[in-house]
């Protein structure tokens, strides 16, 4: 139940954050998170129409991911040290250029250069929402459910406005399409709290160097946090759930363009993985008063790998394809708020940015492995079997997990925060 202005009730048990905070996060949250469906749209057709070979498709789709694999637990911790409005506004410029830079430089070096830039700072952005709901709002499954809410709308509007804008305008098209989604991440930023209304931030002192350069001992602190079992499960979950959507957003729309499909239709399949996760994001907050959580999160990254795995099966058909889509975002809708919330509570005041800086880190493993790996594979088994071997290998992945959940001393009491 909801009180005035969105607000939920004080029999709710959250924090009440007031309404323009809430968009300011949600906003940022969907354009950061959001980039990633209509940067995989984009990316595969470039990497054709620049002439590159299935490994290097794989190397282009993964670059987006790589630095961000060495620098997450670092902006994660600048964040807690001097704010997250004030990191997010300087990675916030890269957003908005880098796009624009596709086209003018039309070449696989440049391609991969621009990809490891520019996803930082998409990764940032959606680092610096989940970090705002630990501090702003407690790690609250009511607001981490409304924010994987709205940003369905990024995901399910931003891959066939993409696939749109490279049917209708090419590749400039295309680029120009991406450049505003960065205006619009930007724009976003702008109004995150600024640092004497930002829980995050510290004294809004100068900056200098040694403030932006990667400390050994911020990532000593980070790893140091998984000898919280709750923690431990949501990294190992986190490998293979973001496995399923690397495959999902590389080689996925590269089978679809095989058999047939335009830049359009290949947008509405990407995007439709997202109409269902409305309701699972919303469903959250009364689902973990029925089952415990970490099960739930298994359960769901095992139907996730399943759904995408069995894409070569459901052959060219339209309906089966969209049917697949939209059933893999219901339990994506359920297991996003599930790991925010689960690892706000678990971290603990003061290694927000930290822990969601190790998650992201085990994220960009898979994002920027997985695409490269599955390149290399079907290089040599083809397409199709590829789906199948990597999918094979996930769900294997998954038996130590439930064994883990099984047996990890004191996950519910982490879990409920005590």
């Amino acid at each position: 139940m909801s009180g005035p202005a969105g607000e939920p009730s004080a029999a709710a048990s959250v924090p009440r954050v007031p309404l323009g905070t809430q968009i300011a996060v949600y906003a940022t949250g969907s354009f950061g998170n959001g980039s990633e469906g209509v940067f995989s749209v984009i990316m595969p057709l470039w990497a054709i129409a620049i002439g590159a070979s299935p490994l290097m498709v794989g190397v282009l789709i993964g670059a987006r991911h790589f630095l961000s694999l060495f620098l997450s637990i670092h902006g994660g911790a600048m964040m807690d040290r001097l704010g997250t409005r004030r990191v997010l506004v300087a990675v916030g410029v890269l957003g908005m250029a880098t796009p624009l830079l596709f086209p003018v430089l039309p070449f696989l070096w440049a391609a991969v250069t621009l990809q490891l830039i520019g996803g930082v700072a998409t990764s940032f952005a959606w680092m610096g929402a989940q970090a705002q709901i630990g501090e702003l709002m407690k790690g609250s499954e009511t607001y981490s459910g409304r924010m994987s809410f709205y940003l369905r709308f990024a995901q399910v509007g931003g891959p066939p406005l993409a696939g749109l804008s490279w049917d209708l305008g090419g590749p400039w098209g295309a680029f120009a399409f991406l450049g505003l989604w960065g205006v619009g991440l930007f724009a976003a930023i702008l109004f995150l709290p600024k640092p004497a209304a930002d829980t995050t931030a510290a004294p809004t002192a100068p900056v200098g160097w040694t403030d932006v350069l990667p400390r050994f001992s911020d990532y000593v602190a980070a790893f140091r946090l998984m000898a919280v079992p709750a923690i431990a499960l949501i990294m190992m979950l986190t490998l293979l759930r973001i496995g399923g959507n690397a495959v999902h957003f590389s080689f996925y729309v590269v089978y679809l363009k095989e058999i047939g499909y335009t830049g359009t239709v290949i947008g509405i399949l990407v995007g439709s993985a997202s109409i269902l996760g409305f309701g699972g994001a919303l469903s959250v907050g009364p689902l973990v008063r029925r089952f415990r959580p970490h099960w739930m999160l298994i359960a769901t990254v095992a139907a996730n790998i399943i759904l995408v795995t069995i894409t070569p099966l459901l052959g060219a058909v339209f309906f089966l394809l969209l049917v697949a889509a939209a059933s893999r975002g219901a339990v994506l809708g359920l297991s996003q708020p599930l790991m925010i919330s689960m690892l706000s509570r678990a971290a603990g005041r003061g290694n927000q940015g930290k822990a969601v800086g190790l998650r992201a880190t085990a994220n960009r493993i898979a994002a920027s492995s997985i695409p490269v790996l599955m390149g290399a594979v079907i290089e040599v088994v083809g397409l199709r079997q590829g789906f199948f071997v990597f999918g094979g290998i996930l769900l294997l992945l998954l038996v130590p997990c439930v064994w883990y959940a099984a047996r990890a001393p004191g996950l519910d009491a982490r879990e409920a925060g005590t």
